[in-house]
């Protein structure tokens, strides 16, 4: 079965030079833009019909405005008629302004273009009848529709545009009050009343309790990171997350403590009521500054770090058993700092000789002669409880930062 070859499509008609025109064409024209504005009330009427009969979204205008609206409509494409120039990109500020002064007053953008369609295609059955009148030639009333329709595609695409930046906007406005929910919330600064309003608000359902997580980045991008990697982990969409920069910490509310997290180093707080999270917050960031110190990567909790957050407090009393303790190894050079590590390793091992020199990989003998020599330099017994807990607790206030990461659980 053979199909016909469908035609090319037609090429858009351009409108003529006024002043090109022949002087009956001429006079036809203007007789046609006068007749026009004598009409501009009925078609008002008629576009104020259509409008409240096929467009819900402009409930929210009343016919005098829809009317002005139809009126200012007319006298727009009516003075480039009487030109006959095509409305070109000037119109698109007015379009965006007028766009814009719609939106405020509650009509939707997606309302807006469909009213803009009705209205362009009333005008163009009103200049068909008019054209019937005063004997507009052909070609010259379909270069008409043409420039109507470029119109109506111009306003189209402004007011697509608009509803993009609005919608950016929109998401920027809600991220910033989410994120100064979250600060309110852990930063203890809001009170019950306040977080009781505003919570449903942000999808945050007050009869249940959350968890506040702290975790630190370097740059926005990281911060980024560490958000989709937490959003990931709890199941609920990044952008949904409430988070806030409080101090050097980065602050989230989450349903729940996440349990795979990898390449980052978060702490969690308790469940506890939104009200009270700020404490939570509080044992969060105490968690993270302690699994820091001893650079470990995954989520903690701060009970599951047993003494460890010790190790960050008392610093005037740590000088002084430093001082008293430790000033033999500071003066040894290259083998006390391996003694020093040794004992460390050691102790974190919970005394495992064994288990230090496969992580050392050195020979037991060599663990067992590194510590007696911390022993005799030290004069900390580590056979003795207190004196084995000041051992563990200096070690680990002199232990470096930006060590090898590990998760948590066993030391490196």
């Amino acid at each position: 079965m053979e199909y016909a070859i469908p035609p090319a499509w037609p090429v858009r008609r351009r409108m003529p030079d006024l002043a090109a025109l022949d002087g009956p064409t001429r006079a036809t024209v203007l007789a046609a833009v006068e007749r026009l504005r004598a009409l501009s009330g009925v078609f008002a009427a008629r576009v104020l019909a259509l409008v409240r009969s096929d467009v819900p979204g402009y409930a929210a205008l009343s016919d005098d405005e829809i009317q002005a609206s139809a009126h200012r409509f007319m006298d727009i494409l009516v003075g480039e008629l009487s030109a006959l120039r095509v409305p070109d990109g000037a119109l698109r500020d007015v379009l965006r302004a007028y766009a814009l002064e719609r939106v405020a007053r509650g009509v939707p953008l997606d309302a807006l273009a469909v009213g803009y369609q009705l209205g362009s295609r009333e005008m163009l059955t009103l200049i068909d009848e008019v054209s019937a009148e005063v004997g507009l030639p052909s070609g010259l009333l379909l270069a008409v529709h043409d420039s109507t329709w470029e119109f109506a595609n111009e306003a189209s695409s402004v007011f697509a545009r608009l509803q993009h930046d609005l919608a950016l906007e929109r998401a920027h406005f809600d991220a910033e009050r989410r994120s100064a929910f979250a600060a309110g919330v852990l930063g203890g600064a809001f009170t019950a009343e306040r977080i009781h309003r505003d919570a449903p608000l942000f999808g945050l359902d007050l009869q249940l309790p959350y968890v506040a997580l702290a975790a630190r980045a370097a740059s926005v991008t990281d911060a980024e990171a560490v958000r989709r990697v937490i959003a990931a982990a709890v199941r609920v969409p990044a952008d949904r997350l409430p988070l806030a920069q409080i101090g050097s910490c980065l602050g989230v509310i989450v349903p729940k403590a996440p349990e795979d997290i990898v390449h980052h180093l978060v702490a969690a707080g308790p469940l506890l009521p939104l009200d009270l999270l700020h404490r939570g917050f509080d044992e969060a960031v105490v968690a993270l500054d302690t699994a820091e110190r001893f650079t470990m990567t995954g989520l903690v909790r701060l009970p599951d770090l047993g003494p460890r957050p010790l190790v960050l407090s008392a610093a005037r009393t740590a000088a002084r058993l430093s001082a008293r303790h430790l000033t033999a190894l500071d003066e040894g050079g290259r083998s006390s700092r391996e003694i020093e590590d040794t004992v460390r390793v050691y102790l974190d091992c919970d005394q495992d000789v064994r288990e230090t020199s496969q992580r050392l990989a050195v020979h037991p003998n060599t663990v067992r002669y590194r510590v007696k020599r911390f022993q005799l330099l030290t004069g900390l017994d580590l056979r003795h409880t207190e004196e084995l807990v000041t051992a563990w607790w200096l070690l680990n206030r002199r232990r470096p930062n930006g060590g090898p990461a590990r998760t948590p659980g066993r030391p490196t």
